[in-house]
């Protein structure tokens, strides 16, 4: 094989070890985001990160035995997958005013129950170290002058209450999260598009030295 499919391969199999490492990063930040964001978005994050280590994977396999069905097989699933990823990238479903507002039908759909049955806004508080819907001023509205102690730092009443409303800080925690993800799908994209360029290069260029080979035995 030519200097240059050998140099090909070398590069296209670090990238595709950063590809894995972008498809781990995916997956690690759709599970960290599970009940902080909406479930078709999480969905939608295991998805694209599961296929880009598979296919990241496939790709090594075709790129070490220079098969050519291999390489070029993985050429047409990063061909798909930036299509999907493209689809994702420019899609309105999950922009910032959908996240938010899952966020406060999320914490709304709590407090209502909170109303009713103490304690339900318990995890919330804790998860977003908040307190009350909008302020801890919200309990005294319903009734409570006495806080619960999920408002307080390792519910140490001791010490001063969180101050923040559970809306405000559940919308910006996950917006947190969406920012992150949109960061690494952008990543995952510019890579994807590089490796889908240099394996269809690399498998034309294995069908030729398969062919060159053949025609001199």
């Amino acid at each position: 094989m030519g200097c240059t499919s050998g140099c090909f391969k070398c590069f296209l199999n670090i990238l595709n070890t950063v590809f894995a490492l972008f498809g781990l990063l995916i997956i690690s930040i759709a599970t960290l985001s599970l009940q902080q964001a909406p479930t078709v978005y999480i969905t939608y994050l295991y998805v694209i990160g599961g296929i880009v280590f598979v296919a990241s994977i496939i790709g090594c396999c075709g790129i070490c035995q220079e098969s050519v069905c291999l390489t070029t097989t993985y050429g047409f699933i990063l061909f798909a997958l930036l299509i999907v990823q493209l689809l994702g990238l420019l899609g309105k479903n999950f922009d910032e005013d959908y996240i938010k507002q899952f966020a406060v039908e999320d914490v709304n759909a709590k407090w209502n129950l909170e109303v009713i049955k103490p304690g339900a806004m318990d995890k919330i508080q804790r998860t977003y170290e908040c307190c009350g819907l909008n302020g801890p001023d919200d309990y005294v509205s319903i009734g409570r002058p006495t806080l619960p102690k999920s408002c307080y730092p390792e519910e140490k009443t001791s010490i001063p209450f969180y101050a923040t409303g559970c809306l405000s800080a559940a919308a910006d925690e996950f917006l947190r999260f969406f920012n992150y993800a949109n960061i690494s799908k952008w990543g995952s994209f510019g890579i994807t598009a590089l490796l889908c360029f240099c394996s269809f290069y690399l498998a034309r260029r294995f069908r030729r030295e398969r062919l060159r080979y053949s025609y001199h035995y």
